[in-house]
């Protein structure tokens, strides 16, 4: 019995090492750091600006990806969304492995604070109370 179980994890290393190319080591718990190939998948895609964080990891036989992707601030949170459906969408019809992919929205801030304090005047300050 354990022999088949060890060849279904063997089975598993070598699937998850093929698709990250990447050894999977008794020390490294279960994470997958290099996931470039998700990362490369999900720029491609319409309405995402930036990845800024992507992580595959194992968990039993599963591997579940979390990703933050960055969108464009002015748009709707319902756009957010469905921007965030897309994604896990393809990802999970993509790589047949993934059996979970949990999608963060952030809104793309390049040079926060959008204003800079030191070339404000007070007649650009306006205020709502007055």
């Amino acid at each position: 019995m354990s022999t088949d179980v060890d060849k279904g994890k063997g089975l598993l290393q070598r699937l998850i090492q093929r698709v990250f190319n990447k050894q999977i080591g008794p020390n490294e718990q279960g994470r997958l750091e290099n996931s470039e190939d998700i990362k490369n998948v999900v720029l491609r895609m319409m309405g995402v600006i930036a990845v800024e964080s992507c992580e595959a990891r194992e968990q039993g036989h599963y591997v579940i990806a979390t990703l933050t992707i960055n969108v464009n601030p002015k748009i709707t949170v319902q756009e957010g969304y469905e921007i965030a459906q897309r994604v896990r969408w393809l990802l999970m019809h993509r790589f047949t492995h993934l059996s979970d992919a949990v999608i963060h929205v952030k809104p793309f801030t390049p040079e926060y604070p959008y204003k800079n304090n030191e070339s404000s005047s007070s007649e650009e300050i306006s205020t709502i109370l007055q």
